[in-house]
């Protein structure tokens, strides 16, 4: 279903204010003011506030998703998939900044049904990359000893809060801090890294 323009501009706005007050904060009346209209337009496309960060929260991590099916669809060796994994998602959240802050920093917001919601879309994430490791584990290629929960969790603490740290005018472009990550986490878990 394709979404209007004022409805777009209300994800839009609603990004903006959330990521920069936070969604406690911002409120139906500043979302309103700054799209140019009152409180009942957002009501046409939103029950109420908490709706809207729910559309924010997954429509980014249905685009982080279908970017990662992607690259898995893309690579199959299971090292260079892996690679390329964490080289988009790296990318990802810092092309979508400001959503991705939503999407990390605001889900535990959410009423109970949209958080379970939000959460399962998490776990499908996750889901790709433990799939992935497992892949390594079967081969052989997976440093032995090496907990498969632990590894996945902890590729996501490095990947994560990357959008928070990295200063995308800094001495390292985004495309380096990735490539750096890359190496620093393969080393750490492939018998034979490609580095």
């Amino acid at each position: 279903m394709k979404r209007s323009n004022l409805e777009e501009k209300i994800l839009e706005t609603a990004t903006e204010l959330f990521a920069t007050h936070g969604f406690v904060k911002a409120s139906i009346r500043d979302i309103a003011k700054q799209v140019g209209g009152s409180n009942s337009c957002l009501y046409v496309y939103f029950k109420n506030k908490d709706e809207i960060l729910f559309r924010i929260i997954t429509d980014v991590g249905a685009e982080l998703i279908r970017e990662l099916e992607t690259v898995i669809n893309k690579h199959a060796d299971p090292v260079e998939c892996l690679q390329q994994m964490i080289f988009t998602q790296v990318l990802f959240s810092m092309n979508a900044a400001k959503k991705m802050k939503i999407y990390m920093e605001e889900l535990y917001q959410l009423p109970p049904p949209f958080k379970q919601k939000a959460l399962n879309q998490h776990r499908q994430i996750y889901d790709l990359y433990y799939e992935k490791i497992y892949e390594l584990e079967k081969r052989g290629l997976l440093c032995p000893q090496i907990d498969k929960v632990v590894l996945t969790f902890g590729i996501f603490a490095n990947m994560n809060w990357v959008y928070r740290w990295l200063n995308p005018g800094g001495r390292l472009s985004t495309e380096e801090v990735a490539r750096h990550m890359i190496a620093m986490l393969l080393r750490s878990i492939l018998k034979n890294p490609p580095f």
